[in-house]
C-alpha cells in the first residue's frame, strides 16, 4: 500500500467494529477489518459472539443511528423476515406490579437475532470500496515507532506473521481486548478499571410453532430482575424465520437451567404467559448458557498520555449487562462521534486520539449509569446513598408504569435513549412517580 494512502485499521468485526469501519470508509482511501473468527458465509452464530445465542435488542435510537449509516437497512432485514412492531402495542412487560395495557407509541421497534443484524451489517460495510475484510488473522500487538506513536498492527495467521502499517488504529476487539497490556508495553501505567457484576446469568431456546397454531399475540416479552426480591426473569421475542427468541435470566445464585424439563420448570416459575407459551411449541435450539454480564469500564481517557495513531471503542471500553440492550446502540452513537471527531478536523491531520476517548467516555455516562445503577443493588457491599436513592426512584417509576401509559411512554423512551433522563424532571411527570402505584395493584411474586 502506498505510503499516500490514509489506511485506517479496525480490530474486531462485531457491530463497534463495523459501524466504526462505516464511518473511516469516508474519510481514510483504505480501511482493514481484522477478525480472528473465520465470518460465516450466511447468517449464523460464530464463537467471537457467544452471547450471539441470547436475545438481543437494537434501541430505538440504535436503530435509528444504524439506519442512517445504511439506508435501507431496516427494510432489507424486513425482507428477511424480521418483524417490524410498535413498541407499546406489541410489547408485554410483566412487571411487579401489573403489565402495562397496549399503547400506541409511534415507537417502531424491530425484533431479529443478532447473527442477522451482523451479517447483514457486515454485507453492506464489505461492499463499500475503501474496505477489506481478514477473517482468521489475530492481531498479537501494536506497530509503533517510539512510546507515543502507533503506525500499524502485528497480526498472525496460522504459522506466519505480519505487520499491517496503518495511519489509524481502531480497537473494536471487544471484552477480550487487550489494549491494556498492549499500552503497558509503551511504558503507561494501567488504566483504572471498574466493574459492576451482578452475577446474572442466561440461558436461551429458540421454538418454532406448530403449523396451524398462530403466535402469542405479543411480540416481545419482558420480564425484568429486580434486586433484591426478583430473582428470576425472561426475554423472548418473535424473529426471523417465524420463531420465538426466548432467554431465562436470573440473579442472587439462581440455578440456570441445563436440560429442556429444567427450562420449562425454570419458566414454569415465573408469572406471566411464557410457560404457557412455550409449552405448546418446538424446541429447534438446545439450552444456550451466558454468564459474562458485568459491566466494565476501562478509563482510558483518565490516563496522562495517549499515543497517537490509537483509539478504542465498544466492548473494548465500556461493557454493560445486556439485560439493558444498550452495547449496539452505544456501538452506533461511538461511530457517530467518531465521524463528528473526523468531520471537525483538518483533512489528512492525525486524529487526537486522547481527546476522542473522553469525549467517548462522556457519551458512555448515562447508559453506564442506566445499568449499573439497578445492578449494584445485587451486590453485597453496602450501597452509596446516590444508588440507594437511584434505584428508589427507578423502582417507583417501574412500579407506577403499568397504571399510566404518560409514564409508560416516557420510561419507554427513557429505555431506547431517544430521551435523556431530563425527561422525568417534568413536573408533571415526576409528581406521578412520586405518588406511586393506586393502593392495592397487583403484585406479581417469583421463586427465589
Amino acid at each position: 500500500m502506498g505510503t499516500d494512502v490514509r489506511h485506517a485499521v479496525v480490530i474486531g468485526a462485531g457491530l463497534a467494529g463495523l459501524a466504526a469501519a462505516r464511518v473511516l470508509a469516508d474519510s481514510f482511501e483504505a480501511v482493514t477489518i481484522i477478525e480472528r473468527d473465520t465470518l460465516p458465509s450466511v447468517s449464523g452464530p460464530r464463537s467471537g459472539v457467544p452471547q450471539g445465542h441470547h436475545v438481543h435488542a437494537l434501541l430505538a435510537l440504535g436503530a435509528k443511528v444504524f439506519e442512517g449509516y445504511f439506508p435501507g437497512l431496516r427494510a432489507e432485514l424486513e425482507h428477511a423476515g424480521a418483524p417490524v412492531w410498535d413498541w407499546g402495542e406489541g410489547l408485554c412487560a410483566v412487571l411487579p406490579h401489573g403489565t402495562p395495557p397496549p399503547t400506541p407509541m409511534g415507537m417502531p421497534i424491530q425484533t431479529f437475532s443478532r447473527p442477522l443484524l451482523e451479517h447483514v451489517v457486515r454485507g453492506r460495510v464489505t461492499a463499500l470500496e475503501p474496505v477489506t475484510l481478514r477473517d482468521g488473522p489475530t492481531v498479537t500487538g501494536l506497530r509503533t515507532t517510539g512510546p507515543g506513536k502507533v503506525t500499524g498492527v502485528r497480526v498472525k495467521h496460522g504459522d506466519s506473521e505480519d505487520e499491517i502499517a496503518a495511519d489509524l488504529v481502531v480497537d473494536a476487539s471487544g471484552r477480550s481486548s487487550h489494549l491494556p497490556q498492549w499500552l503497558a508495553a509503551l511504558g503507561l501505567p494501567n488504566p483504572r478499571t471498574t466493574t459492576v457484576d451482578a452475577q446474572i446469568g442466561y440461558a436461551s431456546r429458540i421454538y418454532t410453532y406448530p403449523e396451524g397454531q398462530a403466535p402469542p399475540p405479543w411480540m416481545g416479552l419482558l420480564q425484568p430482575l429486580r434486586a433484591p426480591d426478583f430473582h428470576k426473569g425472561c426475554y423472548a421475542i418473535q424473529i426471523e424465520n417465524n420463531v420465538l427468541h426466548v432467554t431465562l435470566h436470573g440473579a442472587g445464585g439462581s440455578q440456570l437451567p441445563h436440560t429442556e424439563d429444567e427450562f420449562l420448570a425454570y419458566a414454569k416459575a415465573l408469572p406471566g404467559p411464557i410457560a404457557d407459551t412455550i409449552t405448546s411449541l418446538t424446541p429447534t435450539s438446545g439450552v444456550r448458557r451466558y454468564a459474562r454480564t458485568r459491566n466494565r469500564k476501562i478509563a482510558y481517557h483518565r490516563l496522562p498520555r495517549w499515543p497517537e495513531g490509537l483509539i478504542a471503542v465498544g466492548d473494548a471500553v465500556c461493557t454493560f449487562n445486556p439485560a439493558y440492550g444498550q452495547g449496539m446502540t452505544v456501538a452506533g452513537l461511538e461511530a457517530r462521534l467518531l465521524e463528528q471527531t473526523l468531520r471537525g478536523q483538518r483533512a489528512r491531520t492525525p486524529l487526537d486520539g486522547h481527546a476522542f476517548q473522553k469525549r467517548l467516555a462522556r457519551l458512555t455516562v448515562s447508559p453506564w449509569l442506566m445499568a449499573t445503577i439497578p445492578d449494584r443493588a445485587w451486590e453485597k457491599s453496602r450501597l452509596a446513598w446516590p444508588v440507594k436513592a437511584g434505584n428508589w426512584f427507578m423502582n417507583r417509576l417501574i412500579d407506577t408504569v403499568p397504571h399510566d401509559p404518560k409514564l409508560f411512554t416516557a420510561f419507554s423512551s427513557l429505555f431506547h435513549m431517544t430521551a435523556g433522563p431530563l425527561t422525568l424532571a417534568d413536573p408533571r411527570l415526576l409528581s406521578r412517580v412520586l405518588v406511586g402505584p393506586p393502593a392495592g395493584g397487583g403484585t406479581h411474586t417469583t421463586a427465589a
